[in-house]
């Protein structure tokens, strides 16, 4: 068997300052597309929901008054509970290591009990900030290297590599300066 080298390794502990430092970057960066989405969706159906009053649909009337305020709680209610079984997660409360280590043609992602391999094409964004470089793997599930934890503190040529590998979706997020 090949034993493949180890370009760039990094070990992050998730604490929950980590996991508040995240929510804050990814509140920040999604919250216009989210209210946008969510203020399109919430016209849609107040439009149907006119419509139906207009012709005296009021049977179709009271069903689409039941799907916006779904939504609406689905919207606003479920990020809450996500975010507080986050919380509340063997990661978060035990405070759980997690090793990330990339090859030249996949990552892993390893803890005390589980290894996971991923494609770098199925990494959906890479966001790079002053501390941590966050890879999502979809809208709501990332991961998160800090920094200052890889192996030889080599953040800067990982910079390089994930950019060359992810090209059309890393971006860098540079804090505003005051």
């Amino acid at each position: 068997m090949i034993k493949l080298k180890i370009l760039f390794k990094n070990t992050t502990r998730y604490t929950k300052k980590v996991y508040d430092k995240f929510l804050e970057f990814h509140r920040k960066k999604y919250r216009i597309p989210y209210i946008a989405f969510n203020v399109i969706i919430i016209a849609c159906i107040l439009f149907c929901l006119i419509l139906q009053i207009q012709y005296h649909n009021f049977n179709v009337a009271i069903l689409i008054c039941v799907i916006l305020t779904v939504f609406i709680l689905w919207r606003y209610l479920h990020p809450i509970f996500e975010i507080e079984k986050e919380y509340k997660s063997d990661k978060i409360k035990n405070e759980k290591v997690f090793t990330f280590k990339f090859y030249d043609n996949y990552m892993t992602c390893e803890d005390l009990k589980h290894i996971s391999k991923y494609k770098y094409y199925r990494l959906r964004k890479i966001f790079e900030t002053d501390d941590f470089f966050y890879i999502y793997l979809n809208k709501s599930h990332a991961f998160l290297l800090d920094k200052s934890s890889f192996s030889n503190n080599c953040s800067s040529d990982f910079s390089i590599f994930i950019k060359n590998k992810c090209l059309m979706r890393y971006s860098k997020v540079i804090k505003k300066q005051n």
